[in-house]
């Protein structure tokens, strides 16, 4: 029997992590030198010389990474993998802060630092703040073709 793959396994796949790891280097590339290849095949934990070079492959054949200017380096088709991971990122980093300044309005306001008006304020900029995240989730969703969509009205009528 095999194993079951699901969105999980493909993100903690060999492949995808050699991706994120050349997305994660500074300025989002690696210098193309000699032994490059098998320090990160060693460090990916790759088993062999054969697997590396197979998803090294597939990862330039289908445009995610590419050689440039003497480095490696991921194009905007490999960058778009990780648009959820970066957007989930940002929206939780936001969240923090969003936290923290609204620790600190009730603070300021208590004391009498900021008037109550500031609270209208910091609603609105609320409110465009989780406008722009619902417009770059609806991005980021997989694109259903149009037969598709009638098919899921349909079965939501029933």
């Amino acid at each position: 029997m095999s194993r079951s793959r699901g969105i999980s396994a493909d993100i903690q796949s060999p492949r995808t992590k050699l991706l994120y790891f050349i997305y994660s280097a500074p300025s989002g590339r690696i210098k193309a030198e000699s032994g490059v290849k098998s320090n990160l095949s060693s460090a990916l934990g790759y088993k062999s010389d054969g697997h590396f070079h197979y998803d090294w492959n597939y990862l330039m054949n289908a445009g995610m990474i590419e050689e440039k200017q003497g480095y490696y380096q991921v194009t905007d088709e490999g960058k778009k993998e990780f648009a959820l991971h970066s957007t989930a990122s940002i929206s939780n980093s936001i969240m923090i802060v969003l936290g923290i300044a609204i620790l600190v309005f009730t603070f300021s306001i208590s004391v009498g630092l900021l008037p109550k008006e500031s609270v209208a304020f910091f609603g609105v900029a609320l409110i465009v703040i989780g406008s722009l995240f619902l417009t770059l989730s609806r991005k980021n969703r997989p694109q259903l073709p149009p037969s598709a969509k009638v098919l899921l009205k349909e079965l939501n009528h029933h």
